[in-house]
């Protein structure tokens, strides 16, 4: 498995596997559109899109990106369902923090779900991140619980 970083050969990949899980799980938000409209937006301004690739297919895809305040998100996280349990999602999760950490120099990143998404909750919390907020979100309609990791 490679993992390549802001590659434009993987931004089509990154809206596509996004929008199929979303569409799959919820329904469409604008924000969801914007992104599978213009993915290279989660790769400017320091921020990043991480893609697996495995025989030279994009298995998995993640990014990281500053909000509005300055903290760091880990999200739109997504892998190709005929990738899933090959362990994409956990190398991706561990690629990011590793970046955050190493790279940005951060001690914290942040991540906002949703608990219908339970695969997605158990990699979270198996790669020790803590439930920060359960309940409606205030940015996010569809979003139930926040998450965070100190790295």
């Amino acid at each position: 498995m490679d993992i390549r970083r802001n590659d434009p050969r993987d931004f089509r990949a990154f809206a596509e596997l996004n929008i199929a899980w979303i569409k799959d799980l919820h329904h469409v938000e604008t924000s969801d559109q914007k992104m599978y409209d213009h993915p290279e937006i989660y790769a400017q301004n320091g921020n990043s899109i991480f893609a697996a690739v495995i025989e030279n297919e994009v298995a998995g895809v993640v990014a990281l990106k500053q909000d509005d305040e300055g903290e760091w998100e880990l999200t739109k996280m997504a892998v190709d369902p005929k990738f899933q349990g090959k362990g994409v999602g956990k190398t991706l999760m561990d690629v990011v923090e590793t970046y955050a950490k190493d790279e940005l120099g951060l001690n914290r990143i942040y991540l906002i779900s949703n608990t219908i998404n339970a695969a997605a909750i158990r990699l979270y919390k198996r790669c020790d991140w803590v439930v920060t907020h359960e309940g409606p979100h205030p940015r996010y309609a569809r979003a139930d619980i926040a998450m965070e990791k100190h790295l």
